[in-house]
């Protein structure tokens, strides 16, 4: 009887250990994201310090997180669940959650783009005037101002709730944008801002470029981490190596000095109250926080994460988790070091990252985890810093203890399952724990930003957790609202919060807090072919996404998505929605006659009161006069050449070909003939005009004497 009770309670144990197993393995994975790239200062707010803290490619970031551009800074952000934001300079973005099926950001204030690459993704992005939901494929524009809000639609379907009215409006290219305020809803004029429409384009040129880049990693990284495929095939290769006694496919990297380990080249800061790893190598964050590092004939190879297992493809099978960076921790004396974990070795840690070899400490089992650094399987792998260097060196390297053997390390240091003030002194007071780079933040926002901080930070611990179609669900049954074409609605303008580090507490009474306007030269993604000789009299919208390249319908073949440095006698590229200026007119000429909005076509010049129709040679009606002088009698009065620069009186010479037209006459452009016999071309006569006199002379030349064109006309740029 007594065999039976032991038998069934090694059962019970066994059986609890297969169900605990499984369920950490049907986890699902917490979802990271990514700081792929900046340009220009991007800052992180700690919560715990209240403080702000530069941040840096490659960092990750979650739900709570808090991101902020300075003037002058632009961001991209990559979640593998299908979320890529990319944000412009003063914006303020916080992530309260993201899942495998939904991502819910607030943009506060700013300027940023969002797109949908997942077929079963819902985007939220809120603001403080309503919500914005990204459908898959959709693109959109976000202008977050202090008073009004503008969503331009890019690609795809876009949908927006007005929080104060409770109503739905439905967006898609082509159509207006949406501009709203606290209390009402109307249409805006879309386009989008040269400058960073030009700055997304070419951050989809770069993904595009890579993605054309050949190699197998595409086919051994699973499917949310194929983007980063470029960066594998660059910096290594695939071998097949024997390991626990099948073949494997794994990945060395080839371009790394001799004695190279990972969790060396980088840093270790506190993100979510556990050590991550912050890599100084371009393929150092995935490799770091995804599948695991493994030590085979005198190298280290990386064995890559796999959603399932596959049945004739010989990889280790290893979850897709996200890892800070699986590691144990030892400690001596004033010295600190970590170990490489293999594969089936424990990973501790505070917060619930998941995964089948994953345990989460808490101050009540900290003290019964008994680990010993000989029972690694990497232990005379280890890096020992010297405790002061831990967190403020980027390439551990350069200061690590190599004068250590594995007998020493097995007999005086102590193991330990995370970073704490038992491991290293102070380490709870030491700020310098959450710096992500050794730079000392000079400009901060003002205070005033946290109070939307605040607000976020009840949604994010209420973790809640929204199912994508639960959201279009909820906003299908949502009244669809009619926009008031009556409103008097104020474009969003940017502000710029960010003050001197030691004024941030300032009240905001005492600080003048700059604003501009987001677009300073509005344009369309795509163009349409604006009808010739009338300006267009609004702007056209956005109809593509940005990576499509533009194609307009001018002779002259400007280059896309350039506003014209220096405009001379042509029309504008771009219908702006400024007031028009005369810009293509030399400083020399009289700016008397408004510039068309539109582009002239080839061969045909717009429409100006000023000017008539040039009459061709083969009809000419005025005969030429033997003394131009005499026949301008009756107007000798007003015939005076005034005086402008470029423009120098002379003496009529009726026999020089090709003279400037410096004459007055009642029809420019007009050519007059002096003798029907003859070939020479003669100077044309102008009465003055008292709308417009030419400041500088134009040449007419014979191949186009027909179309009436002048070199002023075709000058190319």
């Amino acid at each position: 009887m007594k065999r039976l009770f032991v038998a069934l309670g090694i059962l019970f144990v066994v059986c609890m250990t297969i169900i605990s197993v499984s369920s950490a393995q049907d986890e699902s994975p917490v979802m990271v994201g990514r700081i792929y790239h900046i340009e220009g200062p991007l800052l992180r707010y700690i919560d715990a310090e209240n403080d702000w803290v530069a941040a840096v490619p490659d960092a990750p970031f979650g739900a709570g997180d808090t991101l902020y551009t300075g003037s002058q800074g632009q961001a991209e952000f990559v979640v593998p669940n299908g979320t890529w934001i990319r944000i412009g300079d003063n914006t303020q973005i916080q992530f309260i959650g993201l899942d495998l099926d939904v991502s819910e950001v607030d943009v506060a204030s700013g300027l940023a783009r969002f797109y949908n690459k997942d077929d079963n993704l819902v985007i939220k992005s809120t603001s403080p005037f309503g919500y914005v939901l990204v459908y898959p494929g959709g693109v959109f524009d976000y202008y977050v101002g202090e008073n009004s809000v503008e969503i331009v639609p890019i690609k795809g379907r876009i949908t927006f709730v007005h929080t104060t009215t409770n109503t739905r409006y439905e967006l898609s290219p082509g159509n207006p944008s949406i501009l709203a305020d606290q209390n009402q809803v109307s249409s805006g004029e879309g386009g989008v801002d040269p400058g960073w429409d030009e700055w997304n384009r070419s951050r989809e040129s770069f993904w595009a470029s890579r993605a054309n880049v050949t190699g197998p990693s595409a086919q051994y990284l699973p499917p949310a981490l194929r983007h980063d495929a470029y960066v594998f095939e660059e910096n290594g290769r695939w071998e097949r190596i024997p390991y626990e006694g099948s073949p494997r496919w794994l990945w060395r990297p080839t371009r790394v000095p001799v004695g190279w380990a990972p969790f060396t080249v980088g840093r270790w800061t506190e993100w979510y109250g556990d050590q991550t790893w912050i890599p100084a190598e371009p393929f150092g964050y995935t490799t770091h926080h995804y599948g695991n590092w493994i030590f085979v004939r005198n190298h280290w190879y990386w064995a890559p994460p796999v959603v399932r297992a596959t049945v004739g493809l010989p990889i280790l099978n290893i979850g897709l988790f996200w890892y800070p960076g699986r590691v144990s921790w030892i400690h001596y004396g004033t010295h600190i070091g970590w170990v490489p974990l293999a594969p089936r070795e424990t990973y501790y840690s505070h917060y619930r990252w998941g995964g089948p070899h994953f345990a989460r400490v808490t101050n009540i089992n900290i003290t019964q985890i008994n680990i010993r650094p000989r029972n690694y399987a990497y232990a005379r792998h280890a890096i020992i810093v010297p405790q002061n260097n831990f967190y403020t060196a980027n390439n551990y390297r350069a200061v690590r203890i190599t004068n250590i053997n594995t007998t020493t390390i097995i007999n005086n240091y102590r193991a330990a399952p995370i970073v704490n003030d038992k491991v290293i002194k102070n380490y709870s007071t030491n700020r310098q724990r959450f710096n992500f780079a050794n730079v000392e933040v000079r400009e901060k926002p003002h205070r005033t930003v946290l109070e939307r901080i605040n607000t976020n930070q009840k949604l994010v611990q209420q973790a809640r957790r929204e199912k994508g179609s639960v959201l279009q669900q909820q906003a299908k049954s949502i009244h669809e609202g009619k926009i008031s074409r009556e409103a008097r609605i104020q474009q969003p303008k940017a502000t710029n919060f960010i003050v001197p580090a030691n004024e941030t507490n300032k009240p905001r009474s005492e600080i003048r807090f700059q604003q501009r306007e987001f677009r300073r030269a509005a344009r369309e993604t795509k163009e349409r072919p604006v009808e010739t000789g009338k300006p267009s009299s609004k702007s056209i919208k956005p109809v593509t996404p940005p990576e499509k390249s533009e194609e307009l319908p001018t002779p002259l073949k400007p280059r896309p998505g350039r506003q014209v440095p220096q405009p001379e006698a042509i029309a504008p590229e771009k219908s702006v929605r400024t007031t028009p200026r005369p810009e293509h007119m030399k400083p020399s000429m009289v700016p008397s006659v408004e510039k068309p909005q539109g582009e002239a076509t080839k061969g045909i010049t717009p429409e100006r009161e000023d000017l008539a129709p040039v009459k061709p040679v083969t009809r000419p009606k005025i005969e030429a006069p033997t003394k131009p002088v005499q026949q301008m009698k009756p107007e000798a009065p007003e015939r005076r050449i005034p005086k402008r620069e470029g423009v120098v009186p002379a003496k009529p010479e009726p026999k020089v070909d090709s003279e400037p037209l410096d004459k007055p006459s009642s029809k420019r452009g007009q050519i007059v003939p002096a003798k029907p016999d003859t070939k020479i071309e003669r100077e044309a006569v102008e009465k003055p005009s008292p709308k417009k006199e030419r400041a500088a002379t134009t040449k007419i030349r014979p191949a186009d004497k027909h179309r009436g064109e002048t070199d002023e006309q075709v000058k190319p740029r």
